[in-house]
């Protein structure tokens, strides 16, 4: 599966999705383009459901799994799939020598090559590691850790590269981090400075956070 237009390409020739014709938005509107794309991706249930697949060891997950992970009902957790899939954001992936067994599940959803071309032009690759690292320490029940090792299909080469990242070896002790340098390192924009001091810094005397907003 390939798509011959990245997310910021504005062509319309029709020959594969682009965010134009995806999210229904106007070409050479890029600031309402932006606003459409960061208002559809930060919905609640549709942004954890990426962050789910963009932590998930194999980035091919079980309605199963995301039922655990996602504290949405299955119904909500099934109608944001489709959505996104309407979107052409996600795929449902079916290995068939599962299809038989009760035990492990055979359909798995997962990116396609315009998702991850879209989820990196809007940074939400970045944050891959930290999801992988939130999965990993995330206590898993029976049937969760099964459906997490159950056989899977292989993913478009596009959509397995793009995912790709030099993962941290187990066998190395763990790094410790102060909270210093999470701070440096840290690229949320909300992170609150170390210095709170900083935020009256131009300011005539103390200020409450309150007043800020």
């Amino acid at each position: 599966m390939s798509y011959p237009h990245a997310p910021g390409d504005r062509a319309t020739s029709g020959r594969g999705p682009s965010i134009d014709r995806v999210f229904d938005v106007e070409d050479g509107a890029p600031y309402e383009t932006q606003r459409t794309v960061q208002r559809y991706l930060s919905q609640e249930t549709r942004h954890n459901l990426l962050q789910v697949i963009l932590g998930h060891p194999r980035h091919l997950v079980s309605v199963t799994e995301f039922d655990y992970y996602v504290p949405k009902s299955r119904s909500t957790i099934s109608e944001q799939l489709a959505d996104l899939a309407d979107h052409e954001i996600v795929a449902k992936y079916r290995h068939e020598p599962n299809a038989d067994r009760r035990d492990v599940p055979a359909d798995f959803w997962s990116l396609t090559a315009f998702g991850v071309e879209l989820l990196e032009e809007y940074n939400y690759l970045r944050g891959q590691p930290i999801m992988r690292a939130a999965h990993d320490a995330t206590h898993k029940t029976e049937t969760v850790q099964r459906h997490e090792d159950a056989p899977r299909p292989p993913l478009p080469e596009a959509v397995g590269e793009a995912l790709e990242y030099d993962e941290p070896d187990r066998d190395d002790p763990p790094v410790e981090t102060s909270i210093a340098e999470l701070r440096e390192e840290t690229f949320y924009a909300d992170a609150a400075p170390a210095d709170p001091a900083v935020l009256n810094e131009d300011g005539d005397g103390d200020r409450t956070l309150d007043e800020l907003f």
